[in-house]
């Protein structure tokens, strides 16, 4: 059971104390029941409860209420401690799986696992303690009720057992519900995503956005017949305890004076002892569509984990140091590395490959070809976020195990076409102020942004600004390998002109390797290299000089 599994990541001796409060408050939520009902049945008889039974009502209440006050809290402090450890878990997981494994996952889903699963599970765990003190309530209730009506404790036990396998069918039928529910709610986050990332298409393309508005108005019919249908099996759920309850109530006050001898006073004591018993029991029922839908995010917490930790990872701190083994290469082989990408079914797409290719530090290689020529595809190849179906990578002539690929990238630095842009500089959080809003200016961004208190104080610009706001965090970032993929395509003619024959350049007296992907045939002279690319392999490889020729 997953929740079980959850709650075992807490210590033994949390749970242990936790289930000792747990237990206390039960006994005395009991004690208080028996109590009650025995002076009920004194004052049908004409007695009064003396000043003993009123001080030792008044010591279990307060045994009850302090223990129940204790667990509570409890509870709450360990279940946002093991949710944020999950939280902290998932995320650290994210950030080192594979790209295409983080890809295969889906924004939507993360985002409602991360935030809207997570927050739904702080709120019901704790009433999982409630419902373990209604538990024990019910158990002890059950041996009184034994013990004043082995005739009724038997139509409890009848009655229960018949509502039980009804709610045992209720219960399927939620759960599937509710998972294909969690699934539309997914999609529904994703497709608002869409929105907010296509915000100007959508805007210039009103055919457009109305699909989209189709496609998520049909989402949210569905979700909102799902979460009708799951209404509906919460009312069965409760409907199915109140016919239990009353039931019960119909035949030991009708039934039962008929069977029993002097039955006022019993059937007295019975009915309020069966509202004990159904009570808690009705309690648990009420509440379980929540411990349902608990249940449900907390697989798909767990489904998540557990993908991600199968897909394996390699920890920064480790990949940092075997990138000190590659620190000073001079040469970066490539040979025959192949990749085709595939849908969600696991049908093959485009493949690029084999890509045959030797890079030497401290040269400029650019990458040219037609759109659709896998120039992206081969440098996602070229810095290991794509893992190559066939081929070795080689640095300095030493085969690169699967292992080292996460070293391999701590050599890269790069500006891809859908990069993201931070609002800090992560990893250069020592970063001097001055110097980066000096590259700023440099960038002909003074007066749009500044760096400041860590962060840039605006994101929201165009394309081309955004891109030399990322070439500035590169440039501080000092790797050794830059990769730019047609980092000039929205750039003005004076920044495209720096980009080529200032920063490139510059990097290269640094020792730099630069591999960038080009269109820009007048600069194509600037690179060592120029390499072309069609339908994912390399068909030709000249010198600069030549190649805006061919």
């Amino acid at each position: 059971m997953s929740i079980a599994a959850f709650l075992g990541g807490a210590s033994r001796r949390q749970l242990w104390v936790m289930a000792a409060l747990t237990t206390t408050a039960g006994l005395a939520n009991a004690g208080l029941v028996v109590m009650i009902n025995e002076v009920g049945g004194d004052i049908a008889l004409g007695e009064r409860p003396g000043w003993l039974l009123w001080l030792g009502f008044g010591s279990v209440f307060l045994a009850y209420y302090l223990s129940n006050t204790a667990a509570l809290l409890r509870a709450n402090t360990l279940i946002e401690h093991l949710l944020n450890r999950v939280r902290l878990d998932v995320v650290d997981k994210l950030r080192q799986t594979e790209l295409l494994v983080a890809d295969s996952l889906g924004r939507g889903k993360l985002y409602s696992m991360v935030s809207h699963e997570t927050n739904h599970l702080s709120v019901t765990f704790p009433l999982l303690v409630d419902a373990f003190q209604q538990a024990i309530l019910l158990f002890f209730s059950l041996i009184y009720l034994a013990w004043l009506s082995p005739m009724a404790f038997a139509a409890f036990i009848v009655a229960v057992g018949a509502g039980i396998a009804s709610y045992l069918a209720i219960n399927r039928r939620f759960r599937v519900t509710l998972a294909v529910l969690g699934q539309r709610q997914a999609n529904m986050l994703d497709t608002i995503d869409a929105i907010i990332q296509g915000a100007k298409e959508v805007r210039l393309n009103s055919a457009c956005g109305d699909g989209i508005e189709r496609s998520y108005r049909q989402l949210s019919r569905s979700s909102e017949a799902l979460l009708v249908k799951s209404g509906e099996h919460w009312a069965e759920m409760i409907l199915l305890s109140s016919l239990v309850t009353y039931l019960l109530l119909g035949v030991v006050g009708f039934a039962f004076p008929g069977f029993i001898d002097g039955h006022s006073l019993i059937v007295f004591q019975l009915i309020p002892v069966l509202l004990f018993c159904v009570s808690p029991l009705a309690k648990i029922v009420a509440l379980s569509p929540m411990f349902i839908r608990a249940q449900v995010g907390l697989d798909g917490i767990l489904h998540v984990q557990k993908r991600l930790a199968d897909a394996g990872s390699v920890s920064p701190t480790l990949a940092r140091e075997r990138a000190k083994a590659f620190s000073d290469f001079r040469t970066l082989t490539y040979e025959g590395l192949c990749f085709t990408h595939r849908d969600e079914s696991g049908e093959a797409g485009f493949t690029a490959g084999p890509l045959d290719l030797t890079l030497t530090r401290g040269e400029v290689v650019f990458v040219v070809g037609g759109n659709g020529s896998g120039k992206s595809t081969a440098l996602r190849l070229l810095c290991g976020l794509y893992p190559a179906a066939k081929g070795v990578i080689r640095v300095d002539g030493q085969v690169v195990d699967s292992s080292g690929i996460a070293g391999l990238r701590e050599l890269f630095s790069a500006i891809f076409v859908d990069f993201h842009l931070f609002d800090r500089l992560y990893g250069l959080e020592q970063a001097d102020p001055v110097e980066v809003n000096r590259l700023i200016d440099q960038m002909g961004l003074a007066g749009k942004v500044r760096f400041a208190d860590g962060r840039f104080s605006r994101l929201h610009l165009s394309t081309g600004q955004r891109k030399r706001l990322a070439l500035i965090a590169a440039l501080l970032e000092d790797r050794p390998i830059y990769l730019f993929d047609e980092w000039s395509a929205e750039q003005d003619i004076h920044f495209r002109r720096y980009f080529y024959e200032n920063v490139i350049p510059g990097l290269r007296a640094k020792g730099k390797l630069v591999v960038a992907v080009s269109h820009d045939e007048r600069y194509w002279h600037h690179a060592d290299r120029v390499v072309k690319l069609d339908l994912g392999r390399i068909v030709w490889d000249r010198p600069g000089s030549e190649g805006g020729h061919a």
